[in-house]
Order: C-alpha cells, then structure tokens, then sequence
C-alpha cells in the first residue's frame, strides 16, 4: 500500500519481498527492538504488517528513471519515550551510493508530515542522531527540525562507550 509519493521516492507498506534487505541493516525494522532475523521479521509482518497506531516502518522505495521502484531504505516510528509528547523517528538508505542524492530528505519530509496528518494528536516529532554524524544532522534541519541540544552518552553505536546524540524537533505549529 502507497502511503505517500513524491518526485524521487514513494513512502509503502513493507512486503515480504523486502524482508531480505531490511533485515541486513541492524535499525531498519527497529520499532521495538533491531530486527536482523528474517523469520522473526516475518512473524512481525504477518502479526502487524509493520505499522500499528503507536509505531511502524515503512519501506523507501525509489522513483528515479530506471530504479524500477527499488527498495533504497526504511523509516520507522515509535513513541518517543516517556514524559514526551510526541513520536520519534529513525531512517536508513541501505547502501550508501543511495546517500547525497536527495532520497532521504524527500522521505523525511513526506514522513513527517504523513504523522502529523495521521496522528492529530501528536505536536512534537523528534529525531536522535549520533554527534559524529554531520549528515544526518544537516538532513534534519533541510526539513524543518530544530535542533534542541544533546543527549549525553545516548547513541547506539557500541554498549561499551555510548555515543553523544543531538537531540532535533519538528513541532505541528
């Protein structure tokens, strides 16, 4: 199912023939927890389809001319934690020729504004990003978010040495 299109990319539902890919990349289908286990992904899929009230992954495909509508990374959404009002979320290009070329700017825009139309009730989206990781930063505040400081010892890079993340916000108003 289509849940948003644009000039470069087209937000969907994930379909079992994406479950390979997706599952190579350890926070792509990271609602819940990361999910790199085909089987359990599938069991997810065939249970939710990936997208529930609360939390969901969508599948980024491209449009590009000669791409055939081929799967290039996901997004996801989940609550953004406790005493937030609002939801978080993640995104991934899969490969790394996919990056500087507008794909995930594109996707972030539609995404977000696919929640706040879906979700009346949510005013804040936010995104965590990694200190070190000037892209996604620069990607964040391209479409919209603020940046609002950072979260100490936070990331996911390695549980031995948590990373610094910067926090960053949308809000509906």
């Amino acid at each position: 199912m289509i849940l948003a299109s644009g000039n470069r990319v087209r937000l969907r539902t994930i379909g079992v023939r994406d479950l390979k890919a997706a599952t190579a990349h350890r926070y792509t289908l990271s609602i819940t927890e990361p999910m790199t286990d085909p089987d359990h992904a599938r069991r997810a899929l065939d249970q939710t389809g990936f997208w529930q009230p609360k939390a969901g992954a969508c599948a980024i495909e491209s449009l590009v001319e000669g791409d055939n509508g081929r799967l290039i990374g996901t997004l996801q959404f989940y609550g953004a934690g406790p005493g937030i009002h609002g939801l978080e979320i993640g995104y991934v290009l899969h490969s790394e020729d996919d990056r500087g070329k507008g794909y995930a700017s594109e996707a972030l825009r539609l995404f977000s504004d696919l929640l706040f139309a879906e979700h009346p009730e949510c005013h804040r989206l936010q995104l965590i990003i990694e200190t070190w990781n000037d892209a996604s930063a620069r990607l964040a505040e391209a479409c919209g978010y603020a940046s609002e400081g950072i979260l100490r010892k936070a990331g996911y890079s390695s549980p031995d040495q948590p990373s610094d993340c910067f926090v960053y916000s949308r809000v509906r108003d």
